[in-house]
């Protein structure tokens, strides 16, 4: 009995600590209101990086609203590339970038990962 409640301790612990371990989330990173996110961490040499699972949703749409996010705060769109189960859109701006890919994949979960840097 003291193992099992030991063993609980433990994993509750661990899952608490790689919860806290994520870094707060800057403004310059898009966040779709149904992500769920997996990682969270600001580069060692500047930037940040996110990874997040969506459920409910669609390529296209995300894409749409990513696009808006990062127009609206002065970024130009420099590439687009985009099939029926991925979406790849990079974003520049003076000494920025976001790159961010949108990807579907089995049961209807999306990926969600975007990549910013600052050089």
């Amino acid at each position: 009995m003291k193992n099992k409640i030991l063993l609980s301790l433990t994993t509750l612990a661990f899952a608490f600590t790689a919860h806290a371990a994520q870094d707060p989330i800057p403004d310059i990173i898009f966040v779709p209101d149904n992500a769920r996110v997996v990682e969270a961490e600001e580069k060692w040499f500047g930037g940040f990086e996110l990874e997040a699972d969506i459920s409910n949703g669609s390529l296209a749409s995300l894409g749409e609203q990513v696009k808006a996010f990062y127009t609206n705060k002065g970024f130009e769109l420099d590439r687009e590339q985009a099939d029926d189960d991925d979406i790849e859109l990079l974003f520049m701006k003076e000494q920025e970038s976001v790159e961010v890919d949108i990807e579907l994949e089995h049961n209807e979960i999306i990926e969600y990962s975007v990549d910013y840097e600052t050089r």
